[in-house]
């Protein structure tokens, strides 16, 4: 982070006050790039009107309460350097004590209840994966490993993660695998330039057995982030149109310059040479569908309506300068999967048991996956603060996917996508060994569940250039932000990509005169590329020279004593990355076992 241009107040650039903004899409990236018009380039907030189609804000960051339950779609992995995500936070005032930011809140959250796992892996119905922290690698592997995050992106363009690796890889059957994948909703037939960036991108990847460096807010992202971001620009002047579906912009010939937007069965709104207009051009979130527990999720394929998608589309087809969104939306089968989300009031013995038996207090343990698992799934479980009125009303809840629904499950036979959410729950208790609790959890529960079409079709492989700048070339007063946008070196699928973008386009829009928030150099520093190296080598405490192959197994040094020696002595000085786990007591991150989960080992 570079403090001296991060907090300086640059001069508002000449003649904001008398330009207009008009932000389609109330989903993060759009609220952001309010607050970034106002605070950053001195925009009033009463020239700034933001257009959504639902009546609600927040895009994939949505949660609310339901009469019986809670709906929340989504799950999100923070960490500490979504350095643009923690400086719009900084700005904004906490809705529970507006004393201190959201940034303040969200930083004690973690203090008081950071995030570490020892029951990352389960399977065998309730058994800990006894090589979860294994990460090694055969030479061979290491040598392609470590080939992959230095190749050229222009090498892995329209490539799979399993055309690089080869689809029967021992890298597929590995912990590193099961952690990545399973976290992120990776597949082996999503983008090999999209994985490589993440790789790059996150120095966590080397703890990610221990889900170490993965932060949270205090409550969910609607209720801690969402709401005190509406309340903040309400209080600015922003102008919200909700339940208004833009369909297409009106542009001059060679779409360069907006001059109209055109509403759903509405007017035309003329925009002038002079305003802004910012476009998420399209959300992961389009044409979900959801379930409860008698009722399936259905998927729903429908192309006459796609949202935001719509305005994509129609751009691309005009002019090649705004990318091809075919390239993400077309694969339906390779870019769903199910979410659920389940509340348990009145029985906290389940929440109980689960304490007991993964060794972690609700709201530290992070990701849980079931290794064998037909649908794959995976669970997060919430403490009693993620909604305000939880404890008042004696419930628990958790997160969940599912990220092959199309399989058949293993307890219940048949697809995941067929079926109800009480029959998701029957299969997760299953997997967790905890089938004697089945009725009183049943009878205890409300479940939401959700299908969700395109909820990783930022993944699909794809070319750098299928993806549009957040400035399409020559364009004079139009921007594009969200996930399907082009940002170097920086991932997908995370909510500061949806800051990040927002962020910049401003910056570039407006002239400000305030230097780009870098993304995090990780990929460059010594100290996360040893880890990684001794992580993926199985090596512990200093190198030694019997460690050498695992490292080179091209023994390119071999023979060269004197050099052996120096190169090892400054490896050895290289002190230890940056410790992310966010509690008080640092030691923890240093030792292999803190907790004592009651879940037994045993391999697969």
């Amino acid at each position: 982070m570079n403090i001296y241009n991060l907090f300086y107040k640059a001069p508002a650039p000449e003649g904001i006050e008398e330009r207009n903004a008009h932000i389609i899409g109330g989903g993060m990236a759009g609220l952001a790039a309010a607050v970034f018009l106002i605070d950053d380039a001195g925009m009033p907030g009463k020239n700034i009107t933001l257009y959504e189609k639902r009546n609600s804000l927040g895009g994939c960051c949505d949660a609310y309460s339901g009469e019986a339950g809670y709906i929340c779609p989504g799950e999100r992995e923070l960490e500490p350097f979504m350095e643009c995500l923690w400086y719009l936070c900084s700005k904004i005032p906490s809705l529970e004590d507006p004393s201190i930011s959201v940034l303040d809140e969200s930083v004690r959250a973690n203090k008081d209840m950071p995030i570490h796992s020892e029951s990352r892996l389960l399977c065998k119905q309730g058994h800990i994966y006894e090589k979860v922290h294994d990460y090694r690698m055969s030479p061979e592997l290491l040598l392609k490993m470590e080939h992959f995050t230095s190749i050229p992106e222009k090498d892995l363009e329209d490539m799979t993660i399993e055309d690089y690796f080869g689809k029967d890889s021992e890298f597929f059957h590995s912990s590193l695998w099961w952690c990545y994948h399973s976290m992120l909703a990776f597949k082996p037939y999503h983008s090999a330039l999209e994985a490589q960036r993440y790789f790059n991108r996150f120095g966590l990847l080397n703890r990610l057995d221990y889900l170490e460096g993965i932060l949270h807010t205090k409550r969910n992202d609607k209720d801690s982030v969402i709401k005190p971001i509406h309340k903040w620009l309400e209080d600015q002047g922003v102008t919200f149109r909700m339940d208004t579906a833009v369909y297409d912009l009106e542009m001059d010939e060679a779409c360069n310059t907006v001059y109209g937007i055109k509403i759903k069965n509405q007017e035309t709104i003329p925009v002038r040479a002079q305003d802004y207009v910012l476009l998420t051009s399209g959300s992961m979130m389009t044409n979900a569908s959801y379930g409860d527990n008698t009722h399936i999720a259905e998927i729903n394929r429908d192309t006459e309506d796609m949202g935001l998608f719509t305005v994509w589309k129609n751009l691309a087809a005009r002019n090649k300068k705004f990318g091809n969104p075919d390239k993400f939306l077309s694969h339906i089968d390779k870019t769903k999967w199910m979410s659920f989300f389940l509340t348990v009031e009145d029985y906290p013995e389940f929440f109980e048991r689960l304490e007991k038996m993964t060794g972690s207090k609700s709201g530290t343990g992070g990701g849980i996956t079931f290794m064998d698992s037909g649908w794959e799934m995976s669970l997060v479980i919430y403490d009693r603060d993620y909604f305000p009125d939880q404890r008042e009303k004696n419930r628990d809840v958790l997160w969940g996917d599912g990220l092959f629904g199309e399989r058949i499950g293993s307890y219940i036979k048949k697809p995941m996508a067929e079926c109800t959410g009480n029959e998701i729950i029957e299969e997760m208790l299953y997997h967790f060994g905890m089938l004697d609790m089945k009725d009183e959890v049943l009878a205890h529960s409300h479940i939401s569940t959700c299908m969700m079409p395109y909820i990783t079709s930022q993944f699909m492989p794809r070319k750098e250039s299928d993806r549009p700048t957040i400035i399409p070339k020559d364009c004079t007063n139009l921007a594009l932000i969200g996930q399907y946008v082009e940002v170097p070196r920086d991932v997908v699928f995370t909510i500061e990509t949806s800051v990040r973008t927002p962020l910049e386009a401003v910056y570039m829009l407006t002239g400000l005169d305030k230097e780009i928030i870098e993304v995090n150099p990780a990929r460059y520093d010594l100290r996360y590329i040893k880890e990684r190296v001794m992580k993926f080598g199985g090596m512990k405490g200093k190198i030694t020279e019997e460690d050498l192959p695992k490292i080179n197994p091209l023994k390119l040094w071999l023979g060269k004593a004197k050099l052996i020696k120096e190169l090892l002595k400054k490896a050895n000085e290289i002190p230890p990355y940056y410790i992310m786990y966010p509690g008080r007591d640092k030691s923890i991150a240093l030792k292999d076992s803190v907790l004592k989960p009651q879940f037994p080992k045993d391999s697969r």
